[in-house]
Parts: C-alpha cells; sequence; structure tokens
C-alpha cells in the first residue's frame, strides 16, 4: 500500500512521539506495578487456603503477593527497558509517600516507645556487623573498602548506606557496584526467608517486626518482610518500620565516626576523606514526616467524620462515620504494596553470577550475623 507524502510523515512522527513516549514516560511502569497491587489484593481475599483461614484471617499478604509476583515477572520475562522509568518513581516517590501516610495510623508515644527501644538495639547491631565484616574481611582476604561497604549495607539500609559511604572511604567504582548488587540479592532472599522463619518460631508480632526492622537491609525489603507476618501483618508492619527508620537515622554518625577512623589513618586533619558529607540527606525527609504525621494522630488531628446522609444519596438515609486516620493508613497499604511490587521487578538474581564468590559469602556471613543478632536482642528484651 502506498502512502502519500503527508501521511508518511503522520507516520514518521508518530512512531517518533511513540518511541519517546516508551523511553520517558513513568505510566507503563506505575501501571505494571499497580496491576500487580491489585492482583495480590483480590488473591489476598479468596476465600480458600492458604489465602482464608476458618477464622477469616488472610495469613498470605497482598504486600507479600505482590513481591512474588514481582520477583516471578521479573526474572522469568526480562523487565523491558521503557518499564523501568516507572518502577524507579514508584519505588523512589510512593514508596516514602506510603511510609509518611503509614504515621497516620500511630501512635506519637508509642513511636517513641518503641524508638527509645530500637536505639540500643541498632547500635549494637551495627557494631556488630561492622566488626563482624572486619574479621571475615581477613579470613577471605577481601580488600578493606569492600568490606566496609558491605557492612555498612546490612548493617544500616543497604544500597542507600553504601552509596554515602563510598566517597567518604574513597571507594572503588567497581567495589561500590559489586557491593549494591550483593547487599540487594541477600536483602531481597532476607525478605523471602524471614517470614517463613518467624512462622516457624512462632514469633509473636512485636518480636517478628523488631527483628525484622533490626536484620533486614533496606527498607522496602524491611516493609516487604514485616507486613507478611500471618497472625497481624499490620502490627508487625508497623513496628518494622519504626525500628527500621531508627537504623536510618544512625547513618550520619556512624558515616562522621567511618570517615574520622580513615582520616586518621591517612593523618588527614578532615574528619572525612574523599567527597564531603551532606549530613542533611543522610536523614531522609520522609523520616521526619512520617513523626510529623504520627504526631499529628496522636493530637486528634485526623478526627472521625460522621457525613449524615438523607434518603436522596445512593447508599440510602444514615449516618456515615469515616475514620480519617483509618483511610489514610489504607491508602498508605496500597502505595506501599505498589512499591514493593516494583522492588520485586527490579530484583534479578542473575547479579549473583557476576560478583564472584567471596564477596558474596562476606555479605552472606554479615547477613547470618545480623539477623541472629537481631533475633537474640529482640527475643532477650521481650
Amino acid at each position: 500500500m502506498n502512502l502519500s507524502r503527508r501521511e508518511q510523515g503522520f507516520e514518521q512522527r508518530l512512531r517518533r512521539q511513540l518511541m519517546t513516549w516508551e523511553q520517558n514516560s513513568s505510566w507503563p511502569g506505575i501501571l505494571v506495578c499497580a496491576g500487580l497491587t491489585w492482583s495480590a489484593y483480590q488473591i489476598n481475599h479468596l476465600p480458600y487456603v492458604p489465602f482464608t483461614m476458618a477464622d477469616g484471617r488472610h495469613p498470605v499478604s497482598a504486600v507479600l503477593l505482590a513481591l512474588l509476583f514481582g520477583i516471578a515477572l521479573g526474572n522469568l520475562l526480562p523487565v523491558a527497558r521503557w518499564l523501568k522509568p516507572g518502577i524507579e518513581v514508584v519505588i523512589r516517590k510512593l514508596l516514602p509517600f506510603g511510609i509518611i501516610l503509614l504515621g497516620a495510623r500511630l501512635d506519637f508515644y508509642n513511636l517513641i516507645r518503641v524508638g527509645l527501644g530500637a536505639l540500643l538495639g541498632a547500635l549494637l547491631l551495627i557494631a556488630l556487623v561492622m566488626a563482624s565484616a572486619h574479621l571475615f574481611e581477613k579470613r577471605l582476604k577481601i580488600g578493606g573498602k569492600l568490606a566496609m561497604l558491605l557492612g555498612i549495607g546490612t548493617a544500616i539500609c543497604g544500597s542507600s548506606a553504601i552509596a554515602a559511604a563510598a566517597p567518604v572511604i574513597e571507594a572503588k567504582k567497581e567495589d561500590v557496584a559489586l557491593s549494591i548488587a550483593a547487599v540487594n540479592i541477600l536483602g531481597a532472599v532476607a525478605m523471602l526467608l524471614f517470614p517463613a522463619i518467624g512462622t516457624a518460631l512462632l514469633l509473636s508480632p512485636e518480636i517478628y517486626g523488631a527483628w525484622c526492622g533490626l536484620a533486614i537491609h533496606a527498607t522496602p525489603q524491611v516493609i516487604a518482610a514485616g507486613f507478611a507476618h500471618p497472625v497481624d501483618g499490620q502490627t508487625a508492619g508497623e513496628i518494622a518500620t519504626i525500628v527500621k527508620l531508627v537504623r536510618i537515622s544512625l547513618l550520619g554518625p556512624v558515616l562522621f565516626l567511618i570517615g574520622a577512623v580513615y582520616a586518621h589513618r591517612r593523618r588527614r586533619e578532615a574528619a572525612y576523606v574523599g567527597g564531603g558529607i551532606d549530613y542533611r540527606k543522610l536523614v531522609p525527609s520522609f523520616v521526619l514526616l512520617f513523626l510529623l504525621a504520627a504526631g499529628l494522630r496522636t493530637s486528634g488531628f485526623f478526627p472521625e467524620v460522621t457525613f449524615h446522609m438523607t434518603d436522596r444519596f445512593l447508599l440510602g438515609a444514615g449516618d456515615r462515620t469515616m475514620d480519617l486516620a483509618q483511610v489514610l493508613g489504607l491508602a498508605a497499604g496500597w502505595l506501599i504494596t505498589t512499591a514493593i511490587a516494583g522492588v520485586g521487578l527490579l530484583t534479578e538474581f542473575r547479579a549473583l553470577k557476576t560478583g564472584g564468590a567471596r564477596p558474596f559469602a562476606l555479605g552472606v556471613s554479615c547477613s547470618i550475623v545480623a539477623a541472629v543478632g537481631a533475633l537474640l536482642y529482640v527475643s532477650l528484651t521481650a
């Protein structure tokens, strides 16, 4: 079929526009994540075991289902390049916003109580994991900077901590990439194993949530595992989030100490080496907004609203009460689950083949130390 010159020009412009849309638009990735989330919630409420038990419980959480769907889709079918911008937007923007809204469900005084209890545990675990990384470094004959990156990524907040620590110790790009790959893979394994281990050990939601918050690497992984508790995922997930945010808040002081140690070794006057540190960026703004949301909820800023409806409304006459904090909590659940689906899509186990055995062995060792140490701590202090 021969096209006129005008029709050919229109076709070329349309193709260019579609290519640009595919490469730059975030919507395809966002819609895929949203579709996985919708599917997870639908399956979560199927009236069959193991999705719905006789007592009405849903032991397999929607968060865990979305994660598994994402991992399966991302590893069986390579994620198209044009999906990644949207997936990254979901993880980078929707997850922090979901965490902020989650604060609207929490009591500020309970948050402070749990946070103060987690502070000592976080300090002990960070010291234990960093010391273990130094010990395993010599046994496995791995460079000190690579071991430091793996240690801080395991101890605090995964790849974010690694990226922040790299300029402080003047780490090589290869070491940064390898440590980020190792920590992401090991964190993904942890968020799949912890729900099964917690169920086998009959851990209460409080102990299980604190364990996830202290031991698992990155924030999305902590949230996915925390909300997967078979009995009370909401309580476990909230506690896991609080404890994890306490760990994140310690990133600045830990980096300062690491910088001081490396500066002393190199006989420099500054308290850090390599690139400068902007300490304002080490505690993400969503942590502070999370605390603010909890404070507003405790002060009664999110009240129950009652609507007096007449028979003209579709739902009929009567009073309808809406708990604003509960509505925000439901929105938080959807946003967090959508972000976790994106985490699953970007979790590629193929990275295990490219990193080499010894760095992953060190990462596994540090992860086991963190998991066992955190479980002992939360069990003894419960």
